[in-house]
């Protein structure tokens, strides 16, 4: 018999232990949606025997739904998707070698060729600062 010692595979101490805490999250989010789900059809199931028409109520039937319970099954889809992909990101992370590079820590490359500042002249003239009213005052 051969361990496997993949670490895709074999998954971590972490991993599980997140995997298990999400999906009991789901299962809690799971339970508190179905209980939802039929206090909500109670409401409604009474609020239509004491003669509260659907014709015209529609949306509101609807809504109620929706902002009661249906966002606890989207929350509960959501965790059992974190426990599943929880492991396969830290044996990911875990898999990748950690490599350090230098950053900018070279000293400067010596430039090659001629100088830019050979090739320019410094400019003398006041001209542009005279327009605008900023030359000294000469006395």
């Amino acid at each position: 018999m051969e361990i496997d010692s993949n670490p895709i595979t074999k998954p971590s101490k972490k991993g599980t232990i997140l995997s298990a805490v999400f999906y009991a999250l789901a299962v809690v989010l799971l339970i508190t949606a179905f209980v939802s789900l039929v206090a909500c059809h109670q409401n409604i199931s009474r609020q239509l025997e004491q003669g509260v028409p659907v014709q015209g109520n529609e949306l509101a039937i609807v809504n109620l739904y929706l902002t009661s319970c249906v966002q606890y099954f989207a929350f509960a889809a959501a965790m059992v998707f974190c426990g599943k992909a929880v492991p396969k990101v830290l044996a990911l992370k875990n898999e990748a070698p950690v490599r350090v590079t230098p950053y900018m820590l070279n000293p400067p490359a010596e430039a090659t060729g001629s100088d830019y500042t050979d090739e320019v002249e410094p400019e003398e003239d006041d001209t542009d600062f005279e327009a605008w009213g900023f030359r000294e005052k000469e006395e």
